[in-house]
C-alpha cells in the first residue's frame, strides 16, 4: 500500500471519528435541555403546590370581587336586526350607521342623531352595523361578519349588497321599539341616502310605466294579428298555421315575463317604503352582554396570576433588594 493511499485512510477514519462525536455531543446538548426542560416543570409544579394556599386565596378572592361588580354594574343585553336596503348600495348605509358608535358614550348627542330624549339614549350601549357574507355564490347571506373577518381578496367569499344587520346592546328591553325609529330616522334624515332612494323609486315607476306601454303594444299586436288572420280566413275554415301558432304562443310569454317584472317591482314599491326595509325586526334580548361568569371568571385569573407574581417577588425579595443594591451603588460610584 502506498504512502498516499494510508494517508487517505486516516483522513476518512478522522472524518468519521469527528461526525460521530459531533453526533454524540448533539445527542447530549437534546438530553441535557429535555432534563432541563423536566427539572423546570417539576420545580414550576413544586412551586404552585407551596403557593397553593395563597394562590387559592386570592382567586377566591377574586371570584368574590367578580360577584361584587357584577352586583353593582348594570347588565347590557343584545339583540338583532336584519334589513334590506334594495338597489341601493348597503356600504353607505352601514357606515352610515356605524358612525353612531362614535356617539354612543354622549347621550345628548346620540339622542339628537335619533331623535329620542337623554333619558332614552342613556339607555343604549352601542350600535353596531354588519355585512352579511356569501360563501356559495348564491347572492344569499350565509352568516353575518360580526368579527370583520372579511378579506376582499378572498375569492370564496363575498359581501351581500343589499342585506343589513344591525346589532345593538341595550339595558332595558322596552328601548328596542324606540331604538329602531331612531335609527330609521338617523338614515332617513341622511341627504345623500334620501336621494338615492328617491331617484330608484323615480326609475321604479318610470320602469312600470314602460313595461305597461310594452303590454299595451304586444297585446294590440296579438289582436291585430287576430284580426287580419279571422278577416282572411272568412267565407272559409280558418287555418292556423304552426308558425302562426308559433307567433301567438311567443306573444303569451313575452306578456307573461313583463307581468312578473311588473308584480315584482310593485311588490317591491309597496314593500320598501323607505330605505332600510325590515326582514327581522329587533329580537327578545338575545343574551346578556357581561353575564356573571365573565365577572368571576375574568377576575379570579387576574387574581391568580397576581398570587403567583407576587409569590415570586417575596421569595426572591432577598435577591432582588440586593440587584436593587448593587445598581443604586453603582450609579452612585
Amino acid at each position: 500500500m502506498s504512502e498516499s493511499n494510508i494517508q487517505q485512510n486516516i483522513s476518512k477514519a478522522s472524518d468519521e471519528i469527528d461526525i460521530f462525536e459531533f453526533s454524540l455531543r448533539l445527542w447530549k446538548a437534546f438530553v441535557s435541555f429535555l432534563s432541563g426542560l423536566k427539572n423546570l416543570f417539576v420545580n414550576i409544579i413544586i412551586f404552585l403546590i407551596r403557593k397553593s394556599f395563597w394562590i387559592a386565596a386570592f382567586t377566591i378572592a377574586g371570584v368574590i370581587m367578580g360577584y361584587v361588580f357584577y352586583g353593582v354594574s348594570v347588565p347590557s343585553y343584545s339583540s338583532l336586526f336584519e334589513g334590506n336596503t334594495g338597489r341601493i348600495d348597503n356600504t353607505i348605509v352601514i357606515d352610515h350607521i356605524n358612525k353612531l358608535n362614535l356617539v354612543t358614550g354622549k347621550p345628548i348627542l346620540l339622542a339628537n342623531y335619533l331623535d329620542i330624549s337623554v333619558e332614552q339614549a342613556q339607555m343604549i350601549h352601542y350600535i353596531r352595523a354588519y355585512y352579511g357574507i356569501d360563501i356559495n355564490r348564491d347572492d344569499k347571506p350565509d352568516f353575518v361578519d360580526y368579527n370583520e373577518t372579511y378579506n376582499p381578496r378572498d375569492t370564496m367569499q363575498a359581501r351581500v349588497p343589499s342585506h343589513i344587520y344591525i346589532k345593538v346592546s341595550v339595558y332595558d328591553e322596552n328601548i328596542l321599539p324606540i331604538l329602531r325609529r331612531g335609527i330609521f330616522h338617523y338614515v332617513n334624515s341622511n341627504a345623500y341616502l334620501q336621494e338615492l332612494f328617491q331617484i330608484d323609486k323615480r326609475q321604479r315607476q318610470d320602469l312600470l310605466t314602460g313595461i305597461d306601454r310594452e303590454i299595451s303594444k304586444i297585446d294590440s299586436l296579438q289582436r291585430s294579428r287576430f284580426r287580419r288572420e279571422t278577416s282572411a280566413g272568412r267565407g272559409g275554415e280558418i287555418n292556423f298555421s304552426l308558425s302562426n301558432e308559433q307567433r301567438i304562443e311567443l306573444y303569451y310569454w313575452d306578456i307573461l315575463s313583463l307581468y312578473g317584472q311588473k308584480h315584482g317591482i310593485e311588490r317591491s314599491l309597496e314593500i320598501s317604503d323607505e330605505i332600510i326595509t325590515v326582514v327581522h325586526d329587533f329580537t327578545p334580548l338575545e343574551y346578556e352582554e357581561n353575564p356573571v361568569r365573565r365577572y368571576v371568571v375574568r377576575n379570579g385569573a387576574i387574581m391568580a396570576v397576581l398570587s403567583i407574581f407576587c409569590s415570586l417577588i417575596w421569595q426572591y425579595r432577598k435577591r432582588i433588594w440586593r440587584l436593587i443594591l448593587e445598581d443604586s451603588t453603582n450609579n452612585n460610584s
